[in-house]
């Protein structure tokens, strides 16, 4: 069921659709936007629409036939990822989302609710920036997913602790992270930084210029399509196959060594990294696994 239980109104234009969706204004509509959201469980789907709003719908189900399904890439396809059901319809106006310890109706007979639960969406808009917060009680009982239909030209910084991540079509500054599921970003400009502890696919149809990008994982595979004529210098580190149809014949093998405090000790690692510059070279692209093979792919 599409749910919007309760709403925080702090300097934005906000308005709800039918009580499941809440429609969020941008205070400098002709400039690129950012959107920030954190969800600890469900998943995170972001959709490209012509509107220059933010609309956004949170859902719960009772169960998996009308579920968001981001959770895991189609075994039996090899890297191709499950598209996402979205839901048929929306619930009706007025749906309420019952909690596991909701009174007995005879222990609150005659008496008057003073106080609801605070378990619900809350959301800011500030200078641009959006951010959208669901404390994981929003969603106790059943599985919550998170959809965002937004401008094209928007920035998104998303966290996901037990879901996965789906991103289409959005140009900006993509930082994503979805630390108990996998990240899939079709046809998305701009640049990227994604980590998570499962698979990662991701098609770039532009990339900013100087900027560098970023995709990390430790238990999964990575298949990367990049602009065919990028200039760029792939960083790539992993402890299985690594494949390419750039050309790959300039590649170097060089040590890569980082430092970092830890208390009162200072920690130096050292890893072997195989460098490669496409098309002459540029800004970085870092692609890193431990359990894993690595795929960058020509765009099309």
């Amino acid at each position: 069921m599409l749910i919007i239980l309760c709403v925080c109104l702090a300097a934005a234009n906000l308005k709800a659709t039918e009580g499941d969706t809440l429609v969020v204004s941008f205070s400098k509509p002709s400039q690129p936007g950012t959107i920030k959201t954190e969800l600890m469980a469900g998943s995170i789907h972001v959709q490209v629409h012509n509107s220059p709003d933010v609309h956004i719908i949170a859902t719960e189900f009772d169960d998996d036939e009308h579920s968001l399904d981001l959770r895991s890439f189609e075994e039996d396809e090899g890297l191709q990822f499950r598209a996402p059901r979205l839901p048929a319809r929306p619930a009706s106006p007025g749906t309420k989302l019952k909690f596991k310890n909701e009174p007995d109706p005879e222990k609150v007979k005659g008496l008057q609710k003073v106080q609801s639960s605070p378990y619900g969406i809350n959301v800011e808009e500030n200078d641009n920036i959006i951010e959208i917060n669901l404390p994981p009680m929003a969603f106790m009982g059943g599985g919550g997913d998170l959809l965002l239909l937004t401008p094209k030209r928007t920035s998104l910084q998303l966290r996901c602790l037990g879901g996965n991540v789906v991103v289409e079509n959005v140009d900006g500054e993509i930082e994503v992270e979805a630390l108990g599921g996998n990240i899939k970003l079709t046809a998305v400009s701009g640049a990227v930084v994604a980590h998570t502890m499962g698979d990662i696919e991701a098609s770039i149809i532009a990339a900013r210029p100087n900027s560098p990008m970023s995709f990390s994982t430790f238990g999964g595979d990575i298949d990367v399509s990049l602009p065919a004529t990028l200039k760029a210098t792939l960083i790539l580190s992993s402890h299985g196959d690594i494949y390419t149809d750039f050309d790959a014949s300039k590649r170097t093998q060089r040590r890569k060594v980082s430092k970092k405090k830890e208390d009162r000790r200072q920690v130096v690692d050292v890893e072997e990294v195989l460098e490669i510059p496409i098309n002459g070279g540029g800004p970085e692209i870092e692609l890193s696994n431990f359990n894993g093979n690595i795929y960058i792919r020509k765009g099309k």
